[in-house]
């Protein structure tokens, strides 16, 4: 029996999945060590799922064909501020892009009520002091010509002088080094030259588009989490290897795919965010065999709540990032998200009175006030006060919750707020609900879409426990648990099933009427160049699947960018007035016809080539093992009714053949799931639970 396996590490859990060649789903958690080493957790996470296998940790990794690994540790990097010390090097005349940023980046990535209080925005930290940038004489035009060679003697004497300094990464950004990257090439080998071991970023490489800070931060944060991640991965490796792996591991990336470590650890800024994409691309597995077309995909972890779409079946992606103020352009599967997970700490307003949840997060250290070392009032601890969650069945009562440490935690927020505990507890939740819910509205009803329209999908370790909540605001009808108990790791799923992928952009400049020609020069460019790094990666060319986006919009009109799917066929006369057609009723769908400008030219900006390579990771299949009837009862206040109910309580997964008519908590492995008084739950075929919101909907 072989096996693929993945795994997520999250601000809270380290989430492993295995997933045999028949088909089923093993699960593993474990809580994440970010004070120590990741890897600690990684282990102790494959210690518990190779339990569930019944094998030891050596022989499930050497039964392992495919191991995939999301990682935060990029991301952490940056957020802490714990990155190397990186040197800048620019063009003559253009040293302070990155501080200058662009006009919105004291607001970038805020929420709406910082965006409106100015005086609460600010510049952020610099990743690059002053003293740590340097410029280089040369200038390239906007069309890839050289106007200024590059003056090597004094760049050379001014790399010298960097890499005396404490710098332990750089980092090469210049004017239109997309169009033309020979200026930048040269550089990085003349740091190596100088220092062969340094760590070095071009930013032709890592984001080769147009906006030069944009391009300018992606390098550096490149080079930021560089050394860090490099050291992580390889000892992640390392570690694997010596427990019996036989095959070097693969990493997660944003866009939704993975590649071989030794590919990640040179571009690691592509596995910022690569846990939510794990999620998207689990979820995009599921609804393919389940065939559902449109999800809205939600994550409700410890530390944030995560949302995707599935449009016609295929997830959303976008090219623009957001961390820590610094935006980027790197092509990724576009998963927002805020801070509303099970950690979230609730607070009342010291000026308005009002009740809110989040942004601030307990994580797993200390942790909401059930895990013992906590004290502040968080989303878990209001769900142990309610009866939702079990304090002595928790993760399968592998870790007991203190439920008088809950109820001490929010009888302190009651007291602030006039309210009973009860009361509280249900308040947390609902804000929490409201929280999650106006995300998703943004992300559906701000692009022309119904959330009504979608089947939404919960998972994350809270996600099945507050779906019933912030569904119901949204006025869905479904709400879909994958695999049950595995909706808890679902992220870890979508990692183990997720094919070898690599996305590539080329910028360019074709108005309409779009000339065939010019558009075929192109994309052949581009294909020519995925089917080389795929190669490099170890990847046939006849193991890859090719597939072209043309990426559009008004000319000059930097804000509403289309992406056109371009097909497989011929780039002729025909598929350009395709693309014609496809812009304007795709810009009339999201904008409406008011907003088609009959003065203004369509143009495609950029052409994406995203490159596929099937790993053949079997998609699983979950199995109810659970009784069709309650074990017991309890009293579980709940938000909606503000009463307690006496309430049916499941355990283990649900079969095929069971309908739990609510109010009823069905009690998993890894999560809960939370049946309200007016809804119902089921098992479809392939072992997900489905949940109806509403009966009369039926």
């Amino acid at each position: 029996m072989t096996y693929a396996i993945g795994v997520d590490i999250g601000g809270t859990f380290s989430d492993c999945v295995a997933v045999s060649e028949d088909g089923r789903v093993f699960h593993g958690k474990a809580l994440s060590t970010h004070s120590t080493s990741p890897v600690e957790g990684v282990l102790n996470g494959l210690g518990q799922l190779a339990e569930a296998t019944g094998q030891t940790v050596e022989q499930l990794l050497a039964a392992t064909d495919q191991f995939s690994h999301g990682t935060t540790i990029g991301t952490n990097l940056v957020v802490e501020r714990k990155g190397a010390r990186v040197g800048l090097v620019a063009t003559k005349g253009h040293s302070d892009a990155l501080v200058m940023m662009r006009g919105r980046g004291r607001t970038a990535g805020a929420p709406a009520d910082r965006v409106l209080n100015v005086r609460d925005t600010d510049k952020p930290a610099p990743l690059v002091p002053r003293r740590n940038v340097i410029e280089v004489a040369e200038r390239v035009a906007p069309d890839g010509s050289i106007l200024a060679p590059l003056d090597e003697e004094s760049a050379r004497a001014s790399l010298t002088e960097l890499l005396r300094s404490d710098v332990e990464a750089i980092s090469i950004a210049l004017l239109w080094s997309f169009r033309n990257p020979a200026h930048e090439r040269r550089l990085r080998d003349m740091v190596h030259e100088i220092c062969p071991e340094m760590y070095v970023s071009i930013s032709s490489d890592i984001a080769p588009r147009q906006g030069e800070f944009e391009r300018t931060v992606a390098s550096v944060i490149n080079s930021y989490v560089g050394p860090a991640s490099s050291r992580y991965l390889g000892e992640l490796a390392d570690a694997l290897k010596g427990r019996g792996l036989n095959r070097p591991p693969f990493i997660m990336q944003s866009n939704g795919g993975v590649l071989p470590v030794d590919v990640a650890r040179r571009r690691p800024v592509q596995t910022i965010g690569s846990g939510p994409a794990g999620g998207l691309a689990g979820t995009a597995a599921i609804a393919k065999s389940s065939g559902h077309r449109n999800v809205i995909a939600t994550d409700m972890g410890g530390t944030s709540f995560e949302v995707g779409l599935l449009i016609d079946g295929n997830p959303v992606l976008s090219s623009e990032n957001v961390i820590e103020q610094y935006t980027f352009k790197i092509s990724q599967l576009d998963v927002r998200s805020i801070a509303c997970g099970g950690g979230s700490i609730a607070r009342v307003d010291r000026h308005s009175g009002a009740l809110q949840v989040g942004p601030e997060s307990a994580g797993s250290d200390p942790g909401p006030a059930c895990y013992g070392s906590g004290t502040a009032p968080t989303v878990t601890d209001a769900d142990v006060v309610l009866g939702l969650i079990d304090p002595d069945n928790f993760l399968a009562g592998r870790m007991e919750l203190d439920q008088q440490a809950s109820i001490d935690a929010v009888q302190l927020l009651a007291k602030e707020s006039g309210l009973s505990v009860e009361e509280a507890a249900s308040g947390i939740l609902r804000v929490n609900g409201t929280n999650a819910a106006t995300l998703i509205r943004q992300r559906t009803i701000e692009q022309g879409l119904d959330p009504r329209d979608f089947v939404v999908y919960a998972f994350g370790g809270a996600g099945p426990v507050h779906a019933f909540s912030f569904a119901r605001e949204l006025g869905v009808r479904e709400v879909l648990i994958p695999l049950g108990n595995g909706a808890s790791t679902l992220s870890a799923y979508g990692i183990a099933v997720s094919d070898a992928t690599h996305v590539l952009e080329q910028e360019c400049t074709i108005r309409v009427p779009f000339d065939a020609p010019a558009l075929a020069v192109v994309t052949e460019s581009v294909e020519a160049r995925a089917l080389a790094e795929m190669a490099e990666a170890g990847f046939e060319a006849g193991q890859v699947r090719l597939e072209r986006t043309a990426l559009a919009r008004y000319a000059e009109q930097f804000m509403q960018e289309l992406p056109l799917p371009m097909g497989s066929g011929p780039v002729d006369e025909a598929m350009c007035a395709e693309l014609t057609s496809a812009f304007t009723s795709e810009y009339a769908r999201l904008y409406g016809e008011a907003a088609l400008s009959p003065f203004h030219a369509p143009e495609i900006f950029a052409v994406r080539v995203t490159a596929t390579v099937g790993l053949g990771a079997a998609p699983g299949c979950a199995t109810g093992t659970g009784s069709p009837d309650p074990v017991r009862t309890r009293e579980v206040f709940w938000p909606g009714a503000e009463r307690w109910i006496t309430t049916a309580v499941y355990d283990g997964q649900p079969r095929g053949d069971a309908k739990i008519e609510g109010p009823a908590v069905v009690q998993l492995a890894h999560t809960t799931i939370s049946v309200a008084p007016d809804q119902f739950l089921h098992t479809d075929a392939s072992g997900n639970c489905v949940l109806t919101v509403n009966k009369d909907a039926c």
